[in-house]
């Protein structure tokens, strides 16, 4: 047969495949016959929508016999009379389809004809995919059902039935449990009892595990075509999983901490096994990320792009401009407009596809996104330099294929006007970037607040190395300070505050810290590391390079401990206290339970607002914390207008017109305006 040659597509339609007819020839493969038409999109045809991913679906790191997909080969099936070829994944997804339609015992509800981009599309000719692409949303909502392939089910292998029985225990906890259930680890029946299910295994949750981690779950153009589908027929092998017990799995394990244990026994099962830990694939939760989207169609809030963007870095995409590309058509900016210069004025997503260079496009999804939400909220999500992977990319610009690893400061999306904790920079006037790209540069003004001096370690440090002395060292400059404390406190006590609540970001149980945060805080002073002592079980320093380290450490640690203890305040444990508390966890295993609520809440509290990121001090005494990759010769902190929090900037140049963004920053004292009485507002350049 002769290759397959497209034909021109006119504006509005699409193709569909029909005939798709499956011919066993053992024992060779099957062979595979459609026709590929062109169909009118507003003539309603009736079809499906085929949902999958292009490489790999299986997580096939506890196969029993992996399977190997080679990347380049491809399969011939007979499309129109001609050779088209196809990729293996594809061509499983075909024959299961095919066997299920029609005939004696075939699956109701599938139907004749079937959109699949691979084929449907021409994937060599850029202008129609751009113009395919954008009518994605209208496919797939215009479609009766999409037929989702999650891949094949190993005959070898029992563990997707034990998978398929987790699910279906999970689907059964009633929303009530969710918050109310008191769950303590996977092997315990209790946990199973309060949830009102039965008993789980290891194995079993082990073999659920491996189901969650199958590509499709964490594949990003899936976001849009669960988000526009009116009705779902699930394939896993010849199994057909009701798309119900998909969500109620993935909404429990989102509402309860059954994710977070799920998590640890798949670390444990890695080191099991001495397999490297599957952490970084499973911690973002893909079953539960996946319904993220599709639980927004029932929000009466509309979607704005800083929402979807930030969003998209939870899922795995083959191409970084997918992260963008793939949520444009849940976005909808027709339905807001502005005049500008007399002309009303309607941003879509043509501006941000006008090319695919990932830095680009990234760079051109920003600054519509500002213009939409006009603020700099977005700033926000840019991530510690350490964290980000696409080349080229603007300072302020985030990258959306780098992982989420922190906690926004001011939340993403915002709360809404009024309700915002924080507006540093709302006094000062916000000028919207204009709808084109400018080399990198975003002009933006705002008020130079001060210089960073020194800084603390960073969270991993604080835990590994036994750097919490680092945090000490801080607060006692800081309590030194000659002239007065720049948030207005007077009293030893009142100067303490800004050190507590800087560490924590002012938030506890989701609100202001108060008393309740206060009370709480010496826990996290006293349940470091650091403070036990690293000697050997004689008592006697050896000569280890790392031990005696430690040891000076832990001598410094106690000599400031001690310091700060005998000043006037309830935040700094005394050393008495301290080994209290460590003798306790030794002796016990676990703190008293009248301290294990309190620290459980203020350790959550201290490590959303210093993960990532690390304590540091100005010149003129301000106490905040911001991103990890803080230089102390070259940062400056800034109150930007648009910015609900204040930021860190690094000077790129003599004149102080253009700088680097280096992060978002809670400062003590600054958050809401108060940076007007600090110094004058000023253009100036990020790039």
């Amino acid at each position: 047969m002769a290759p397959f040659v497209y034909g021109p597509l006119k504006a509005g339609s699409i193709r569909l495949i029909s005939n798709l007819s499956i011919i066993s020839n053992p024992p060779a493969d099957d062979q595979i016959k459609c026709t590929l038409e062109a169909a009118e999109l507003d003539r309603n045809p009736n079809y499906d929508c085929l949902s999958y991913t292009w490489e790999e679906p299986l997580y096939q790191k506890y196969l029993l016999m992996p399977r190997v997909y080679e990347k380049n080969l491809t399969y011939p099936i007979d499309c129109n009379g001609q050779t088209f070829n196809i990729a293996e994944n594809l061509r499983d997804a075909l024959v299961e389809i095919g066997k299920s339609r029609g005939g004696k015992g075939g699956l109701q509800g599938l139907q004749d004809k079937i959109w699949i981009d691979a084929v449907c599309i021409n994937q060599d000719n850029e202008y129609e995919k751009g113009i395919q692409i954008r009518m994605m949303s209208r496919i797939y909502a215009r479609a009766q059902s999409v037929v989702v392939w999650l891949g094949p089910e190993m005959p070898d292998d029992p563990r997707l039935k034990k998978a398929l029985l987790v699910m279906e225990r999970l689907s059964q906890i009633p929303p009530e449990k969710f918050k109310t259930a008191v769950l303590s680890r996977l092997g315990n029946a209790d946990t199973y009892q309060n949830l009102g299910i039965e008993f789980i295994s290891k194995t079993e949750w082990v073999c659920f595990g491996s189901f969650v981690l199958r590509r499709w779950f964490g594949r990003m153009w899936v976001v849009q075509e669960t988000f526009f589908a009116k009705k779902f027929i699930v394939f896993c092998g010849s199994n057909i999983l009701p798309w119900s017990q998909i969500t109620s799995a993935s909404r429990v394990l989102k509402s309860t901490s059954l994710g977070t244990l799920l998590n640890e026994a798949m670390e444990e099962r890695d080191r099991t096994i001495g397999q490297p830990s599957t952490t970084s694939q499973y911690i973002s939760n893909p079953i539960a990320n996946q319904f993220r989207f599709h639980d927004y169609k029932t929000q009466a809030l509309p979607l704005t792009l800083e929402r979807l963007l930030a969003d998209s870095r939870y899922f795995g995409a083959t191409k970084a401009e997918d992260r963008v590309f793939a949520v444009l058509n849940m976005w909808k900016p027709s339905s807001w407009k502005r005049k500008r210069d007399g002309d009303v004025e309607d941003e879509t997503a043509v501006f941000i596809m006008k090319n695919s260079i990932p830095a680009e496009v990234y760079e051109r999804a920003s600054i519509v996104s500002i213009r939409e939400t006009e603020n700099l909220n977005l700033l926000s999500l840019v991530e510690d330099k350490n964290w980000r992977r696409l080349p080229g990319l603007p300072s302020w610009v985030p990258d959306f294929s780098a992982p989420l690893v922190w906690t926004p400061l001011a939340g993403v999306p915002p709360a809404p006007a009024g309700m915002s904790r924080w507006a540093a920079g709302e006094a000062l006037p916000f000028a919207l970037p204009l709808l084109k790209t400018n080399s990198g540069r975003l002009l933006v003004k705002g008020i130079r607040v001060d210089d960073i001096e020194n800084c603390a370690e960073t969270d991993l440090n604080l835990i590994d190395e036994c750097q919490m002395v680092t945090l000490l060292d801080i607060l006692s400059r800081y309590l030194e300070f000659e002239s007065a404390n720049p948030s207005g406190t007077s009293t030893t006590e009142d100067r303490f505050e800004a050190f507590w609540k800087t560490l924590i970001k002012d938030s506890f149980l989701g609100r202001p810290a108060g008393s309740e945060a206060r009370k709480a805080f010496p826990m996290i002073i006293s349940m470091r590391k650091a403070l036990e002592n690293p000697v050997n079980k004689s008592g006697i320093i050896t000569q280890d390079t790392r031990l005696r380290t430690l040891s000076e450490i832990y001598s410094r640690t106690r000599r400031l401990v001690n310091k700060l203890a005998a000043l006037d305040n309830s935040v700094i444990p005394g050393w008495k206290s301290i080994r209290h508390a460590i003798k306790l966890k030794k002796e016990y295993g676990v703190y008293p339970e009248e301290m294990h609520e309190d620290l459980v809440n203020i350790m959550e509290s201290f490590n959303a607002a210093y993960q990532c990121r690390r304590l540091f001090r100005t010149r003129k005494n301000f106490l905040g914390i911001a991103a990890q990759s803080l230089d102390t010769e070259r940062d400056v902190v800034w109150v930007l207008a648009g910015a609900a929090v204040p930021v860190v900037l690094r000077a790129k140049d003599a004149t102080g017109e253009k700088w680097e963004f280096v992060g978002e920053a809670y400062v003590h004292g600054i958050m809401n305006g108060e940076a007007a009485a600090v110094g004058q507002e000023v253009s100036i350049i990020l790039e």
